[in-house]
């Protein structure tokens, strides 16, 4: 069975992400009309989801949480968790809030990597 990861969720994670650092920069925007293009989703809900996103009055960990517990499948999380990633890259710089945002969804969904010492 082919599982396909919720569009509307991984948008507004990806969204959350970006504003983390209250900063939409032009890399990160054209990073996510990418990923909305290769999912099939709508310009009119783009809109609606980034609107849901900056009109927030709560703490993005909270919005986060919630849009995580949507993303239940392995695979869909490894996306996502990698498509979050080349996100927080697309600046050029890894912003503390983003790294924040990066660790709860690791300790949320237990996806840790062992350290290379080890």
């Amino acid at each position: 069975m082919n599982v396909t990861i919720d569009s509307h969720a991984l948008i507004k994670l990806l969204l959350l992400l970006a504003h983390a650092d209250e900063q939409y920069h032009a890399n990160e925007e054209k990073f996510i009309r990418d990923v909305v293009k290769k999912n099939n989703v709508d310009d009119k809900d783009y809109t609606k989801i980034l609107n849901e996103v900056t009109a927030e009055n709560r703490d993005y960990k909270l919005s986060c949480l919630e849009i995580l517990k949507k993303i239940s499948n392995e695979e869909n999380r490894k996306t996502a968790l990698k498509a979050l990633s080349d996100l927080a890259a697309a600046d050029y710089i890894i912003h503390e809030d983003e790294i924040l945002l990066l660790q709860l969804i690791a300790d949320e969904w237990g996806m840790y990597k062992k350290r290379l010492s080890e």
